[in-house]
């Protein structure tokens, strides 16, 4: 991994409401007190926040619908201070295109909109919708590494026989596979965050010698990707001074400033962070890979993902079927 000191441009399209990109440097110099009558959790509160957003936040050059991404960040599925995103939406950003709002909206349909977004923080997905807010449970990408581990225990007891003819007949299609891989309708596909052979992105780990692995381990390295986690992939949890949590892989580092990709949004920004602004670091127990594929694929898919990444250069090469994973 490069040392050297990292460009501090802002490597993500510019737009209204850089609200994921808020603490980029430029730390908000005003505070002002919240509304004590304001229910942020009220559902009449949200659902003017959310017209209020629809009108001036979810445009063509801003915010995508919902919180969906545009051309600027999507704001769903983060962590968010609420005090944090009520001074951004005031005051504006120095040097961004995000404008003050204190002399367009009150300080109440400021808070409306605070209100709104922080329900959004509940959808990793942009297929969800949002909705009143209700009691959260912790998410699959939360597994512990025990939890894991004991899945990891009860794919090693198959209750087939993995020679038996119906299982070894089942093969991985490497084209399908790759379609799955950098599939553009699906928040979470591979490439979002992964190349193979020069295409995708490297926020992870190159996968073009993957197929130098075992099918058997590729599998276990996509269903419980905390299992194994690797010193130069470790997972930051980092609490800025202004009140922003953030989950980042690490890209560089100096003595002045962080240069990491959060991956709190899809896809992950690269950011640059002064190490003046980092109140709180650690590191997470936890892979930066979502812990969900086991869920959001089929076995099936699995296997033709795993025959893609086995295939190489050569599609069809190599023959990948359901055996080889248990």
């Amino acid at each position: 991994m490069k040392t050297s000191k990292p460009n501090l441009t802002v490597q993500f399209p510019a737009a209204l409401l850089w609200l994921a990109l808020g603490s980029w440097g430029y730390a908000l110099t005003q505070t002002v007190q919240s509304p004590s009558a304001v229910n942020l959790s009220d559902p009449k509160v949200i659902a003017a926040g959310s017209t209020i957003f629809a009108g001036s936040c979810s445009v063509g050059y801003c915010h995508g619908k919902e919180g969906r991404a545009g051309r600027g960040p999507r704001l769903r599925g983060k962590a968010w201070d609420q005090e944090y995103l009520f001074n951004v939406i005031l005051e504006g950003i120095p040097n961004s295109s995000m404008p003050a709002w204190k002399n367009k909206l009150s300080e109440k349909e400021i808070r409306e909109v605070v209100a709104y977004i922080m329900n959004l923080s509940q959808l990793t997905s942009d297929s969800a919708k949002p909705s009143a807010p209700t009691a959260t449970t912790a998410s699959s990408e939360e597994t512990s590494i025990g939890t894991e581990s004991k899945r990891a225990s009860q794919l090693q007891k198959p209750t087939f026989d993995p020679a038996s003819s119906e299982i070894t007949a089942i093969v991985g299609d490497p084209e399908k596979g790759k379609a799955l891989f950098f599939d553009p309708n699906n928040d979470f596909n591979c490439g979002m965050c992964h190349k193979v052979q020069g295409v995708g992105n490297g926020v992870g780990p190159d996968l073009s010698t993957a197929k130098e692995k075992a099918a058997r381990e590729l599998f276990k390295d996509i269903v419980l990707p905390s299992a194994v986690i690797s010193a130069e992939q470790q997972l930051l949890r980092i609490r800025t001074k202004s009140g922003e949590q953030i989950e980042a892989l690490k890209v560089a580092e100096n003595d002045v400033e962080i240069q990491l990709y959060d991956v709190g949004s899809l896809p992950p920004v690269l950011r640059t962070i002064p190490k003046a602004q980092i109140e709180k670091r650690q590191v997470a127990d936890r892979s930066a890979m979502p812990g969900k594929y086991s869920e959001i694929y089929t076995l099936k898919q699995l296997l033709d993902i795993i025959a893609f990444l086995k295939s190489g250069d050569s599609p069809g090469s190599t023959r990948v079927s359901m055996k080889d994973l248990f």
